[in-house]
């Protein structure tokens, strides 16, 4: 039976969801790709353990339109919701830096070597798991580009969803976190490498980081504190209104 919400663990509950909410902020950890295999020999023991658990937990985000189908629903990923999520473990993300670099290489002054030369190759390195987090939209009409539909809308609702509670699964448990628009990541080749549909869209790339890794540096978020309070952005409606 569901515990009435004035009860004193109810209260404590909502106590310590509010605090992850509040807490939680973005931390860019910064290592350079060179020790890529360092931070992997730091990683705690139980790291991915507690990275499937909040995997898990991510996924009872709140969803209302099945994902497309004949689109989407099809190999071995047929649940309905409107998301994917693919984990990066260390030696992964220490792969994936290993081809971004053969990338940049063989292709001076392209994308791949200012992709190089941004911050991705370090978050990468400095990171204890990656999670490319995407959203599944509806075929559309219009070529590659989403359609603006009441589905997508909903689609795209209900991914970010899911890795907002990533992101407070992470601060839950002391972890840095970051979510990242993906910059070199979104490309196409590297959905290939990594095996990602490219009928799926990148929502975010998602860096989980436990506490105590070896790092260059860590870079707070830019927007953190101009949110301003509630009442900058909620309106209260009453009767007299």
């Amino acid at each position: 039976m569901t515990q009435p919400s004035s009860s004193p663990n109810r209260r404590s509950l909502a106590w310590v969801v509010d605090e992850a909410i509040r807490e939680r902020k973005t931390e860019k950890v910064l290592s350079a790709p060179a020790q890529c295999h360092e931070v992997a020999a730091h990683l705690p023991e139980d790291f991915n353990d507690a990275l499937r658990t909040m995997i898990e937990t991510a996924g009872y985000a709140p969803f209302h339109k099945v994902a497309h189908k004949e689109t989407h629903l099809q190999g071995d990923l047929r649940s309905p919701v409107p998301w994917r999520f693919y984990i990066l473990p260390k030696p992964k993300c220490c792969e994936l830096l290993d081809f971004l670099a053969g990338q940049a290489k063989n292709n001076p002054d392209s994308k791949w070597s200012k992709g190089w030369e941004s911050k991705v190759p370090r978050l990468i390195a400095g990171t204890g798991a990656l999670v490319m987090a995407t959203w599944l939209p509806d075929p559309s009409s219009h070529g590659d580009q989403p359609e603006f539909t009441e589905n997508n809308i909903e689609h795209l609702a209900a991914a970010s969803a899911a890795v907002q509670n990533l992101l407070i699964a992470a601060e839950a448990r002391g972890f840095h976190n970051y979510w990242a628009t993906g910059g070199v990541l979104r490309e196409a080749e590297v959905f290939d490498y990594l095996h990602i549909p490219r009928a799926q869209i990148l929502l975010g790339a998602i860096y989980v980081v436990p506490p105590g890794l070896p790092h260059d540096e860590i870079e707070p978020g830019a927007l953190r504190d101009r949110r301003g309070n509630s009442q900058d952005w909620a309106v209260w409606l009453n009767d007299s209104q």
